[in-house]
């Protein structure tokens, strides 16, 4: 499962907690994207987590090998 799907799920989990489902998710896109989930939460102020919470370790710090 790659990290896309992970976070899709996640968002949509926090949806579901919070009483909204598919339906309400319709009115800000297609299901299937992350960005409608997290704009149907943005717009009902509901905390989420941020996007990068797993891509820490790829920082380019700027220092070669």
């Amino acid at each position: 499962m790659d990290k896309n799907s992970r976070r899709i799920d996640q968002l949509r989990a926090i949806a579901l907690d919070c009483g909204f489902g598919n339906e309400d998710a319709k009115d800000f896109g297609k299901l299937s994207k992350t960005a409608t989930w997290e704009a149907m939460l943005e717009t009902y102020g509901i905390p989420f987590p941020p996007d990068n919470v797993d891509s820490v370790d790829s920082v380019d710090t700027g220092e070669s090998d």
